[in-house]
């Protein structure tokens, strides 16, 4: 069973060009990602997957796999299949590229997930225990059915009713893992309907064609960066962790 690491890494980004690249401490937040990825020892190869060539010399530059990938993916899940029809892993990860503080043991718990051989997709969910992030339209939230697979992934406040003591509120955690053949079914789809009304929610694509996504619940917490502001924040926690 080989299992293959990928971090999608952009460079154009709305609200922060060149992320990927940002320095944390003197070394680029890809780097970061990359060696917290490589703790986990059921890994059998990373690579970073990107559409610019500043990240690729970046790469080469900190010793890291990467591979160029297409211009038009429109989701990191793309991007990860291409490394999929490229390569042959049986199980790939979709690692989020700005969340350089993640716990190797996150992603053991995602991948250990597929240990179950019905599942081809997964993924982890926390509860939502605030009523503002049940609100907060960038906050992805999961209606679960009674198995743990996903009946719906919204940016709406689902279901309709806040309960912090229901079992039915919970926010999708981005972290995923693929069996290598769902991930080129998923490429060969194409942006669904529903996928694009969500704002780019690309498990709805997979739920769409009638294909499972299990979730996980998972008590692991990151930080994903989406400001250039939050670098210190980041800097900060690695300095009370002392890295």
């Amino acid at each position: 069973m080989k299992i293959i690491g990928v971090i999608p890494a952009r460079y154009e980004s709305s609200r922060f060009p060149g992320k990927p690249l940002a320095l944390i401490k003197g070394k680029p937040m890809v780097a970061w990602v990359y060696e917290r990825a490589s703790m986990v020892s059921e890994i059998d190869e990373i690579y970073v997957a990107t559409d610019d060539e500043r990240i690729m010399d970046c790469c080469r530059e900190h010793g890291m796999k990467c591979m160029m990938t297409s211009k038009d993916h429109r989701t990191g899940a793309d991007r990860v299949a291409e490394v999929a029809s490229r390569t042959d892993g049986d199980i790939y990860l979709n690692i989020q590229g700005d969340e350089p503080l993640i716990d190797p043991d996150e992603i053991r718990q995602v991948i250990h997930i597929l240990d179950d051989e019905t599942v081809e997709y997964a993924a982890l969910r926390q509860r939502i225990k605030d009523e503002s992030e049940f609100t907060n339209p960038n906050v992805v939230k999961a209606v679960i059915d009674l198995s743990g697979n996903a009946l719906y992934l919204t940016r709406c406040a689902a279901p309709y009713a806040f309960d912090a003591g229901l079992a039915t509120g919970w926010h999708l955690v981005g972290l995923y893992s693929y069996r290598r053949q769902f991930l080129l079914d998923f490429l060969s789809w194409g942006q669904s309907d529903l996928e694009k009304a969500e704002k780019g929610i690309e498990c709805n694509r997979a739920l769409e064609h009638g294909r499972s996504l299990r979730l996980e619940e998972t008590s692991f917490t990151t930080f994903g960066v989406d400001l250039p502001e939050q670098i210190a924040e980041v800097e900060a926690i690695m300095d009370r962790q002392g890295l």
